[in-house]
């Protein structure tokens, strides 16, 4: 999915599209679409780096809801601690 989700692919669909007022790529077109497939070990790190983007995504959500229930008390010490 990342290799036709490439700006690259997407000219190369364009480019061998044929239509006049939509472009037309057929199922017959895409079965001659030769798709590069990288060796197991960089497709290992690509999975790894990606699950390592999803974690980090859930962490940082659930850090930016932390930080919002306790924004309203930081805030109010920082009041009662400035009078």
């Amino acid at each position: 999915m990342l290799y036709l989700s490439r700006a690259e692919f997407d000219r190369y669909a364009r480019f061998n599209s044929w239509g006049s007022a939509r472009e037309t790529f057929s199922f017959e077109d895409m079965c001659d679409v030769e798709i590069p497939i990288p060796e197991i070990k960089i497709q290992k790190s690509i999975a790894d780096i990606y699950n390592v983007y999803i974690t980090r995504k859930e962490i940082n959500e659930r850090l930016k809801e932390q930080i919002k229930k306790m924004c309203p008390v930081l805030i109010k010490g920082a009041l009662e601690e400035g009078e």
